[in-house]
């Protein structure tokens, strides 16, 4: 029998350090990104910033990786490489749904100083539409009712009501639009909603919410992926996960009581996330979307699959120089096609399609209508773009009415009428790859 990663099979693994960040959301994206930058940053420059992992309702991650001293391993793989590491930045995990007591008194012990969050788009219990916590939502509604809290607003909420040290930094790591912002103000609504002024005049003066930008392709770990790590490491990792090489992380310098020296371990810290931010949504989450209904309708199941092909290769080429990437002039980005296409062509991750498609409706807006808004704005014909709407539409049977209801104004162009009109019946008569070859 194989023997179980722990810091007894591995005493490699880095003395352990204290506790300064606290993750809400411990997926797979966390442990090959976030914890991955914070290992190498506390190599690079010591310190306390190890991490408390909260894991929100599943147990198996906390599960395993508490029966594992919290080791795990990452493998990174690009076309014809892979690299594994065993990450040890992680130093506790908890479940929120089991243990809100314990997610409350890390959340307020003064020693954390940084909370990450990655709990994906439809975590944040918002309307994407005006940005506002959702009252509505039966989650959000229990929370401000005082109960055990379920969202992580309502967990960030208690942890702040609770903390009686100032100085702390929320620092979201989800693929929204001035993520920073939104969290500040649906911290802020939720103090509205539960008739806590005096919590949110306080939070208004001693946390931080800078905006990020995120970047790396980490798809479900399989068993095979599994048997790869006991062969290579010699021991079993049940919470191993795994990544493709290239890893992004840019975040607004704006901390409240300092951070881990993330800038040597690769972390960009900027000024404005602006232009970052727009290049990631609409070049790399844009293209993804894009790829994925079209190459769900087409029978594919995974990105290298599609990308590979000349015909989906051909239109991604397309959709970035002409339209995504065309709506970035104005930051003077520079767009490398040929690295981003040859990433969503490695073979050695496999990046399901499925996963990809979830929750379209949310995430789509700010990745393909609000290029598609710019450029009909500008005169130009957002072609390539009604094309992938219309593949997410046929392959959710939705009509148009939903994208209007997230960009109503686009219901007013007549061109993106035509266009998307006009790319659905193409679609319907003459099938995904006849019609990317007309293009």
């Amino acid at each position: 029998m194989v023997p179980r990663l722990s810091r007894s099979t591995y005493p490699a693994a880095s003395p352990r350090a204290g506790i300064g960040i606290v993750h809400l959301g411990l997926g797979a994206f966390h442990r090959a990104h976030q914890a991955v930058f914070t290992q190498e940053a506390m190599l690079a420059e010591p310190g306390d910033w190890a991490i408390c992992a909260v894991g929100q309702r599943n147990p198996a991650v906390r599960d395993a990786m508490s029966t594992q001293d919290c080791l795990f391993t990452v493998t990174e793989r690009d076309a014809e490489h892979e690299d594994l590491r065993v990450v040890d930045s992680v130093r506790d995990v908890l479940l929120a749904s089991e243990q809100p007591d314990q997610v409350t008194a890390a959340l307020a012990d003064p020693a954390t100083r940084i909370v990450t969050i990655t709990v994906t788009e439809a975590g944040y219990r918002h309307d994407p539409a005006t940005g506002r916590l959702r009252a509505d939502d039966p989650e959000v509604a229990a929370d401000v009712a005082g109960r055990p809290p379920r969202t992580v607003i309502g967990q960030l909420i208690r942890g702040l009501k609770a903390r009686e040290h100032s100085g702390l930094t929320v620092v979201p790591c989800d693929n929204l639009p001035d993520n920073g912002r939104l969290v500040a103000g649906l911290l802020r609504d939720f103090c509205v909603l539960s008739g806590q002024p005096e919590l949110a005049e306080r939070i208004a003066e001693q946390v931080r919410c800078p905006s990020t930008v995120v970047d790396q392709i980490v798809p479900a770990t399989t068993d095979a992926d599994i048997a790869n790590v006991a062969s290579l490491l010699g021991l079993l990792d049940r919470a191993a996960v795994v990544g493709e090489t290239y890893r992004q992380w840019v975040i607004e310098d704006d901390f409240a009581a300092g951070r881990p020296a993330w800038d040597k371990a690769g972390v960009r810290l900027v000024a404005d996330i602006t232009p970052h931010q727009a290049a990631k949504l609409r070049l790399v989450n844009g293209t993804h979307s894009a790829l994925t209904y079209l190459g769900l309708l087409a029978g594919c199941t995974s990105t290298a699959e599609v990308a590979t092909r000349p015909e989906f290769a051909r239109y991604a080429e397309r959709l970035i120089r002409e339209e995504t990437g065309a709506s970035l002039a104005r930051f003077g980005i520079p767009v490398d096609i040929d690295g981003l296409l040859k990433r969503l062509a490695n073979p050695r991750i496999t990046h399901r399609l499925a996963q990809i498609a979830a929750d379209g409706v949310r995430k789509l807006p700010q990745r393909l209508l609000d290029p598609a808004a710019e450029l009909l704005e500008s005169g130009a014909e957002p072609r390539m773009i009604c094309l992938a709407l219309a593949g997410f539409l046929r392959h959710e049977r939705e009509t148009p009415d939903c994208l209007f209801a997230a960009r109503p104004a686009l219901r007013d162009s007549r061109v993106f009428g035509e266009l998307l009109t006009d790319a659905m019946h193409q679609l319907d008569r003459n099938g995904v790859l006849t019609t990317l070859r007309g293009i």
